[in-house]
């Protein structure tokens, strides 16, 4: 199927196995990707984690970085998302795809690159994130692997743990670190060389470029939280985004990138800017969540927590692969749809879409 690489990768943690399954074009014809086809894996395989990428991840769509995480907790399907470069480098290193299921003996961390999937023994657990990450990148030579890393929350099981991508926290709302955790997952490493292949590159071009230019006649600069501006070092975007919602903030000789859900709700508990942004650095080197509580250390403890579902247009982003942050500056869905059918031949309509994306 055009716009994805080629595999499923069904990894068995318990046998220590995995399985490449070719991914059917009537397998995307129903589920399109993301959200929605990560749903129809579970369905499959339950009680496993899966990973997906949308039909635009790691294409020249504007804001195609996104990745989903999908599992169950307490019995009700959630998802997550991953950003910053993730996405993309899950797709390209061949797994559209990866389904997680059983557990693993000893702690773990999967290596997918080159249409390989490696289950790879470690003595990571009980290092944090960043430390993971710098060990990953070593050991495996390349300084551009992307990770997903889950530190001391997921570890532990908190209620409160996040997923953390490299060093900086992803959109895990509902503590899907946890479920990796459960597996004896401490993290998953990926690097892609591939590439998709696009059914109508003119067309498609052509349609992306229509998206980007009306994006950024809407997109202003600043920061959009008070007083972050003045500490910001430098802003960042993620893979072939227009709008650089990263802020960077200096901290001594480190620094932290800003994910703004996560800023907003320190500022919340009553914390300055500064002191929010000091806070963050060490939640996410602890893979903790800043939504439940300003003390880094007391979210390593906190219990289960009601799952939270995905808000306004989030399930047509999580499926498409594109991410919901462009839904401030009102993108043209019609406009992802043209994108999807010069891509994919697939002859989608907005009506089709919809119903794909209502399931979620």
């Amino acid at each position: 199927m055009d716009l994805y690489t080629d595999l499923i990768a069904v990894v068995d943690l318990k046998e220590g196995e995995v399985e490449e399954v070719d991914i059917e074009d009537e397998f995307i014809e129903e589920n399109i990707g993301g959200a929605s086809a990560n749903v129809a894996l579970l369905d499959e395989y339950p009680d496993s984690v899966v990973l997906g990428s949308g039909v635009l991840t790691g294409t020249l769509f504007p804001g195609s970085a996104l990745g989903v995480i999908t599992a169950r907790k307490n019995g009700t399907i959630c998802h997550s998302a991953f950003n910053w470069f993730s996405g993309v480098e899950l797709k390209l290193s061949g797994f559209s795809f990866v389904v997680i299921k059983g557990k693993a003996e000893s702690p773990v961390y999967l290596w997918l690159h080159d249409e390989i999937a490696d289950i790879e023994s470690t003595d990571l657990w009980g290092k944090n994130t960043w430390e993971t990450t710098d060990f990953l990148r070593d050991e495996l030579g390349e300084d551009r692997i992307q990770t997903l890393v889950i530190g001391e929350g997921g570890e532990k099981k908190s209620g409160a743990s996040l997923l953390v991508n490299n060093y900086w926290g992803t959109d895990d709302r509902n503590g899907l670190a946890s479920a990796l955790g459960e597996k004896n997952v401490k993290a998953v490493a990926m690097r892609g060389m591939g590439e998709v292949d696009i059914s109508d590159p003119e067309g498609f071009v052509s349609k992306t470029e229509e998206v980007l230019a009306d994006l950024k006649s809407k997109i202003k600069k600043g920061a959009s939280v008070e007083g972050l501006d003045k500490i910001t070092h430098n802003y960042n975007a993620c893979f072939n985004c227009p709008y650089p919602c990263r802020n960077f903030v200096k901290l001594g000789e480190e620094g932290v990138i800003i994910f703004e859900r996560h800023l907003t709700d320190l500022i919340s508990h009553g914390l300055d800017v500064k002191t929010a942004a000091e806070t963050l650095q060490t939640c996410y080197k602890l893979g903790v969540n800043p939504q439940y509580g300003k003390d880094p250390l007391s979210l390593l403890s906190v219990g289960p927590q009601p799952v939270q579902p995905l808000e306004g247009k989030e399930p047509f982003f999580y499926t498409v692969g594109v991410c919901p942050i462009l839904d401030r500056f009102t993108i043209n869905e019609d406009a992802v749809v043209d994108a999807i059918n010069f891509g994919t031949e697939l002859g989608l309509s907005s009506e089709d879409l919809d119903s794909i994306v209502s399931r979620l």
